[in-house]
Parts: structure tokens; C-alpha cells; sequence
């Protein structure tokens, strides 16, 4: 063979070797040189579990918005699969759904609705091609873990924020919280909740997964005299309104979103009346806000639990969607680069523009659970 003949071979091997790889992220393992195969995603998080909310009603949103996208053709062509994993909001079980969807779905996308779980896979999903965005959380420590990590949700630090405003201007001058230690994000939120309030934190109890009696912490607050206890966490926060009430404490309550789900509120037994949250929903007079609603309220017989678990959601895998059509139904890094580069895509959270180190931030205000619905004040 001369070296014209062995040039060839070599380029004809990487040739297919690209393709090969090509096809492998976006769909199966078709012959060499088809790259017609569905595009394949993956979503991962919550569907029960003490923090299912917080993504029962995302995988729907993100299923919505794959069968808008297949109705209308599909990207260039070719439809989309959605592949769905239960992680119950606990990193093991992420890095299994993970390597499921990696390894047996041949997934190079992947939604990632568990906080913890996005920092514990970033690098490896950088070092397998995978591409992760998380449309629950958003903050700049997150969307810039890995350059192919990518967050548009509402703003971390804005949910303390918020709790440390109210805390503050209502003139609650001892403050107790409890958070749950389980994963990293109620850690973040207390952190910056510590920092932004101005008045005196009277006790800080940390707590893991699985606790349900949180009687001997809220019996220190109460002789104490704190007149708001801050609660970060998820449907165990219910039993801790109900016992803190039990033992006495007539203060108020500030909270997370997760207060609206109904695990908690049933375990709360009324106590969660009036409590105070951080939270978002979404603009009802926008027409995507509309057709999507009827469809969702169509599959699931009510509307969404949790504005800021379910619509942005529906605006990543439209994201996803664009920057992957961009891309020209290439690599995972060009639908990287493409996804980065977004700037003025209609969604439901709004216009859709990613900054620089990927995260799309959108900011939470302050509620008021009244008559078991959200009021904004």
C-alpha cells in the first residue's frame, strides 16, 4: 500500500469514527455516516420522596415540550426521546439515574433537577461529552462548575435574600433557623439568609434527612422568645409547623416554595397558614403561559404545584431544542456553544438570554401562603 492509499484509510477511519460519535449523543448507534436517529434527553430528579414537588410536575413540563417540539417535526428532521429517572433529591441515586441514562439510554443530555447532584456529576459529565442543565436552582458557583453545566431557574441567592428582607422589614428581631444538612442547596440558602439578615439569630439547628421531631430545638426557640423560625427544607418542614405550634410559638414562619407542597401542608395540619415564602410564578397573561397550562392541566387534572419547578423546565428543553437545531445536530460541544450564545428566545419565564458562564438567573419575590394559595406582598 503507498502512502497516498494509507492517507486515505486514516482519513477515511476518522471519518467514520466522527460520525460514529455524532450519532452515539444524539441517538442510538446507527449504521456509519446515519445520523437520522431520534435526539435523545434525559431528565433526572424527584418523582417521590420528602421532595418530590420539587419535580413532579418538571418531568411533565419537560415531556410537554418534547411533544410540541415532535408535533412540529421534530429538529431538523429527526424527533426527540425523553428518557425519565426518579432520584428522590438524593445524590446516590443520581449518580445511578446518571450512568443509566449514560449507559444503557446512550443520553448526552441530560436535565438534572437535584442540586447536589449537579456539582458531585459536573466533571464527569465533562469528561464523558454530557451536557447537564438544571432548571431548578441557578447561581453563578453552579453554572460555572464545568463548562458544560448550564442552570436556568430561579435565583439561589435570591430566595434568602428575600427571607432575610421580610425577616428584617417586618421587624422580626429573633430569628431561628432549621435546615436540612442532606444536600447543598438549604446549607446555601441559610448561609446567605445569615448574611443578609439584620437582627438576631437566637439558635441555628442543622438537620439530616429523615428527621421528624424537632421538638427539642423548637422548645429552645420558644423560651427564647424568637418571633420567626426560619425553615429550610422540604415536606419534613410540615411536622415542625405543627409541633411548633404545639409547644406554644406564635411567630411567624418563612419559608421556601416547597411549602406549597401538599405532603407538607398535610403534615403541617393547618399550621402553614400564613406563612411566609420566597417564590416565583409565572406571567399568566403570556400565551405560551396559556397553551402550556391547558395542556398540562389536560394530563394531570389540575394546574402546576410549583411555578419554578415546572415552567422553566419547559423553557430548557426549548432551549435545548434551539441550540441543538443551531448546531446542526452536531457535537455536544457545539449545542454547548449554541446554548451559551441565546439571547432572545420567547419562553414562559420570559426572554430567554444565558450569561456568560451559562445560567440564565431569574429572581424570586416574597409570598404568602393565604387559604393554602400563594399571594404575592
Amino acid at each position: 500500500m503507498n502512502m497516498n492509499q494509507t492517507t486515505k484509510w486514516a482519513i477515511a477511519a476518522v471519518v467514520v469514527i466522527v460520525l460514529l460519535g455524532t450519532a452515539f449523543i444524539f441517538g442510538g448507534r446507527p449504521n456509519p455516516g446515519d445520523i437520522t436517529g431520534p435526539i435523545k434527553i434525559g431528565w433526572m430528579g424527584p418523582q417521590t420522596g420528602p421532595s418530590a414537588v420539587l419535580g413532579m410536575d418538571s418531568y411533565v413540563a419537560a415531556q410537554i415540550a418534547v411533544d410540541e417540539i415532535n408535533a412540529a417535526g421534530g429538529i431538523d428532521g429527526r424527533l426527540v426521546e425523553l428518557y425519565i429517572e426518579d432520584d428522590q433529591y438524593s445524590t446516590e441515586k443520581s449518580v445511578l439515574a446518571y450512568n443509566k441514562l449514560v449507559n444503557v439510554n446512550e443520553v448526552r443530555i441530560i436535565i438534572a433537577n437535584t442540586y447536589s447532584s449537579v456539582f458531585a456529576l459536573a466533571k464527569r459529565a465533562e469528561a464523558d461529552g454530557v451536557l447537564l442543565i438544571d432548571p431548578l436552582d441557578c447561581n453563578n458557583e453552579l453554572a460555572e462548575v464545568s463548562e458544560n453545566v448550564f442552570c436556568l431557574a430561579t435565583d439561589s441567592a435570591s430566595v434568602a435574600k428575600v427571607l432575610a428582607r421580610a425577616a428584617t422589614e417586618g421587624g422580626y428581631s429573633k430569628v431561628g433557623i432549621l435546615h436540612f444538612t442532606s444536600d447543598l442547596f438549604m446549607p446555601l440558602v441559610q448561609k446567605v439568609f445569615k448574611e443578609s439578615y439584620k437582627g438576631n439569630i437566637v439558635l441555628t439547628e442543622a438537620y439530616p434527612a429523615g428527621t421528624r421531631d424537632f421538638r427539642t430545638p423548637l422548645t429552645k426557640l420558644v423560651s427564647e422568645g424568637a418571633d420567626a423560625i426560619v425553615l429550610l427544607g422540604y415536606d419534613e418542614t410540615g411536622n415542625a409547623m405543627k409541633q411548633a405550634r404545639d409547644l406554644g410559638f406564635k411567630g411567624q414562619f418563612l419559608t421556601t416554595g416547597t411549602v406549597t407542597s401538599p405532603p407538607l401542608q398535610a403534615a403541617a395540619q393547618g399550621a402553614a397558614e400564613g406563612t411566609l415564602l420566597a417564590f416565583w410564578t409565572a406571567n399568566t397573561n403570556s400565551s405560551l403561559y396559556e397553551t402550556f397550562t391547558k395542556e398540562f392541566q389536560k394530563r394531570q387534572n389540575r394546574p402546576p404545584i410549583l411555578d419554578l419547578a415546572t415552567y422553566p423546565t419547559y423553557d430548557a428543553v426549548k432551549a435545548l431544542a434551539r441550540a441543538i437545531d443551531n448546531a446542526g445536530n452536531s457535537s455536544v460541544r457545539d449545542v454547548t456553544r449554541e446554548i451559551a450564545s441565546i439571547t432572545d428566545l420567547e419562553g414562559i419565564t420570559g426572554t430567554i438570554t444565558f450569561n456568560a458562564n451559562g445560567s440564565m438567573l431569574i429572581p424570586e419575590s416574597l409570598f404568602k401562603l393565604t387559604g393554602g394559595k400563594v399571594i404575592p406582598q
